[in-house]
């Protein structure tokens, strides 16, 4: 193989494919990325069994080949040179690597032991912004169980319907609902990505903003821009009707300001225990944030609020409290009470493209 390709291209290429590469022993070819010639281009090739993807950048070929070069290594040279163009051949496994200033070669591997990444065997099933499925994804990522005792719950859920695309979150202890409306033309279909997964889009689709595609199989989902494609594997198993748990009825509600409220949560926080315990106490004008710990002292402060029905006293943890604020999209939350052990909800003002629960905390 003989190529010539722009650096700061190659660099960003391997920025997305190297960050996925697995680090185990016992497996050592998949520390390594494979680079191929393929219909004028160089593909990038980076799996960790669960994940796999390959991404395409532009490159001047004056012969085809291709050879597994440890990741860390190629990565990390490419991203502290300097130059323009950069300069790569191989030959029985040892990669050449010359530049303006730099001339270096690294021991590769053959790429006949790396695992083959599948291939998209239908039409795509789904076409949408890049940016709409990233709302998704951060907006349920830290409700997804840190647990692997219920496999389903380490995941995300996204359904999809005619209408609209739903994706939903639980840890058992917070509930996430972020939904996109759209008309989706396929059956209804239940998919659940890992949470690894929904990790390493959150950072490629960050920095993306174009139509992809999405395509889904038994137990693969892939998804494709004009330069690169993802395959992972869905968890198996049925997602619990979470839909159940959102409390269709509320006893009280409050209307807050989102920033003031952030604030005030967080200097509770600095007195709460070790269960991050905090109370939320409502009434006419104000909601009252409290927090209380022997080795530490005390805080009351209030916020000015809005309240609709009787006042009310509930205790939460302050963690899932504001990840919960951070993906209301509005100004100005609801914080709805349900009852006396029952979920807290929260909802953005004015809108009903995301629900967030809370299970309170017992006194």
């Amino acid at each position: 193989m003989i190529i010539t390709v722009n650096q700061k291209k190659l660099k960003d290429g391997l920025s997305i494919t190297e960050k996925i590469v697995s680090r185990n022993a016992s497996l050592p070819i998949l520390q390594n990325i494979v680079l191929k010639t393929e219909n004028g281009r160089l593909k990038l090739t980076s799996t960790n069994l669960e994940i796999g993807i390959n991404y395409w950048l532009g490159a001047k070929i004056k012969e085809e080949g291709e050879v597994a070069v440890p990741a860390r290594i190629f990565s990390d040279f490419i991203s502290n040179i300097n130059g323009e163009q950069v300069n790569i051949s191989s030959k029985d496994n040892i990669i050449s690597i010359d530049s303006e200033n730099y001339k270096t070669k690294i021991i590769g591997f053959s790429v006949k032991d790396f695992p083959i990444i599948p291939k998209i065997k239908q039409d795509s099933v789904l076409r949408t912004s890049s940016r709409e499925l990233l709302e998704i994804f951060t907006s349920v990522i830290d409700s997804v169980s840190l647990s692997e005792a219920r496999p389903e719950l380490s995941g995300v859920l996204i359904n999809f319907n005619q209408n609209k695309i739903e994706g939903a979150a639980t840890d058992s202890f917070r509930l996430v609902e972020k939904n996109i409306i759209k008309k989706v033309n396929l059956l209804e279909q239940k998919i659940i990505i890992p949470r690894t997964t929904v990790q390493e889009l959150i950072r490629i689709l960050t920095n993306l903003n174009e139509e992809i595609s999405l395509v889904v199989s038994e137990n693969q989902i892939f998804i494709t821009t004009s330069d690169m494609e993802i395959v992972s594997r869905l968890i198996d198993g049925n997602y619990p009707d979470y839909k159940k748990v959102i409390p269709e009825k509320f006893i009280s509600r409050v209307l807050v300001d989102k920033i003031g409220l952030e604030k005030h949560i967080r200097l509770a926080s600095i007195f709460s225990s070790h269960i991050s315990d905090i109370v939320i106490k409502a009434d006419e004008e104000n909601l009252k944030i409290a927090a209380k710990n022997t080795d530490k002292g005390e805080i009351l402060s209030q916020v000015p609020a809005i309240l609709k029905n009787d006042p009310f006293e509930v205790s939460v943890n302050f963690r899932y409290l504001l990840d919960g604020l951070k993906i209301m999209p509005t100004e100005k939350v609801i914080i709805e009470f349900t009852g006396e052990g029952n979920p807290l909800v929260l909802k953005p003002e004015d809108r009903q493209d995301v629900i967030y629960i809370i299970m309170p905390l017992r006194n």
